[in-house]
């Protein structure tokens, strides 16, 4: 057996070759790995916020279920859901009220103080639940 001792021709050959492939891979790295980075970010992106809606109906779900069992309001007036939901909808919308009234400057303020009113509304009628 005798071994081949490689041209000239054979060398720019494998350079041509190279280089073809060196084009080719950085192409392919500038068209499809961004396409499907972009994309898979707008697929992570759809899975978040689809989740991210769900939680936040179960959340007031289980806000209107928990107001309706255990906090005072509507008592006496029978089926009394509908002030659970109207109670719920309130805190939610002194909290929308606090993010409305923020959305022009870049301080979270109106927003802690909607918190706050929340969270004093919800101890004044737990206060009431428990001393009456």
């Amino acid at each position: 057996m005798t071994e081949q001792t490689p041209t000239a021709q054979d060398d720019w050959i494998v350079g041509a070759t190279d280089s073809i492939i060196g084009y080719v891979d950085k192409a392919r790295s500038l068209g499809t790995d961004n396409a499907v980075r972009a994309l898979r970010g707008i697929v992570f992106g759809l899975v978040a916020i689809v989740f991210g809606i769900a939680a936040v109906i179960f959340t007031v779900v289980l806000l209107v279920r928990m107001a309706d069992a255990y906090l005072p309001i509507g008592a006496g007036v029978g089926d009394a859901t509908w002030a659970a939901h109207l109670f719920i909808g309130g805190l939610l919308a002194i909290l929308g009220f606090g993010l409305w009234a923020s959305r022009k400057t870049s301080s979270m303020r109106n927003v802690v103080i909607a918190a706050v009113l929340d969270v004093i509304i919800i101890v004044v009628i737990a206060c009431y639940a428990l001393f009456s």
